[in-house]
């Protein structure tokens, strides 16, 4: 159970945290009968062990981070691997090994991490993971059938984690569908998963640069949580716990739709990367901005200011 113990949680009472372990067996079951390469056997279930660890025990931070590692050098080791990019050209750019390790590295660990991040309010990192899967078929070979499986399986959790969530995914969640997404845009060919799912996910990636940023720059420790998201901002500004969820899955269809456009057009993504990105960017800028103007807690911005408001919504147990 996920105690209302911490200031940038708002829900009332204890909720279950072990939502991801539904997704966890549901994807199993999609594995089994669509078949799927013994590597995400291995990553998948060494980083929803870690991660549904944590839920029940909690995990120092760091060990988390080293055995996210270990889960990326295994992948890496058995084959699934950042090997080529596209160039603005569309002609793939071959990368040798000593390029190719240190960046799927940051890839699988990175999604891994940014999916935990974005898991912060009622429905919201669930609704990704449905939106996002779906997005990623149009790019995996044989029709993605196994990434159909996990958004089916989102859909299927959506409705117990969409405000007032009845439960939450999780770190096991979390940590299996953003290692999920990384790897599955590593089964696409000529490094073409990159930018697509960059510009799919915008919402997640934007979130954790800036999450990373913010820390560094006040000397904060970098895997300490806060309450100054992209979620807690829109929430500071007065929207409540289901407009922000919706309006951040929105934010996704609609960057899914420029990936889907440089798909269909033959083109490399990162154009569509860049107007996203630039997008983005400017709106989590915007955002920050006024909440320093307003002279807004940050620390404490999430939190409702009465009882009614706090019992409506509920914010997951994101360790990050």
């Amino acid at each position: 159970m996920d105690p209302a113990d911490e200031p940038r949680k708002t829900h009332a009472v204890a909720r279950p945290r072990i939502g991801g372990l539904a997704l966890f067996v549901a994807w199993l079951v999609a594995g089994l009968v669509c078949g799927q390469p013994a590597v995400l056997w291995v990553g998948g279930s060494l980083l929803f062990a870690l991660g549904f660890c944590d839920d029940l025990v909690r995990v120092n931070s760091y060990r988390k981070l080293q055995v996210q590692v270990l889960a990326a050098l295994l992948t890496w080791a058995m084959g699934l691997r950042l090997e080529s990019l596209p160039t603005l050209s569309g002609a793939p750019l071959e990368l040798p090994w000593f390029l190719s390790l240190p960046l799927t590295l940051f890839w699988l660990v990175g999604w891994t991490n940014a999916m935990n991040l974005i898991d912060g309010i009622d429905g919201l990192a669930t609704g990704l993971v449905m939106t996002g899967m779906a997005f990623l078929t149009g790019i995996l070979p044989q029709g993605g059938l196994l990434a159909w499986g996990v958004a089916g399986a989102a859909a299927g959790f959506f409705g117990f984690n969409f405000p007032r969530a009845r439960m939450f995914l999780g770190d096991g969640g979390a940590y299996l569908s953003g290692y999920l997404f990384a790897a599955f845009s590593l089964t696409a060919a000529h490094g073409r998963g990159v930018p697509f799912l960059v510009t799919v996910l915008c919402v997640p990636l934007l979130d954790t640069g800036y999450a990373f940023l913010r820390r560094i720059s006040r000397g904060h420790p970098v895997l300490r949580g806060d309450a100054e998201h992209v979620h807690h901002q829109l929430r500071a500004l007065g929207l409540n716990g289901p407009a922000v969820t919706t309006a951040l899955i929105g934010v996704t269809a609609l960057s899914g739709w420029f990936a889907w456009r440089s798909v269909g057009s033959g083109g490399s993504g990162w154009p569509e990367f860049l107007t996203v990105l630039g997008l983005g960017g400017s709106g989590i800028w915007w955002l920050a901005g006024r909440q320093n103007q307003g002279g807004v807690d940050q620390n404490n911005s999430a939190r409702p200011t009465s009882s009614s408001v706090a019992g409506s919504e509920t914010v997951s147990n994101s360790s990050t």
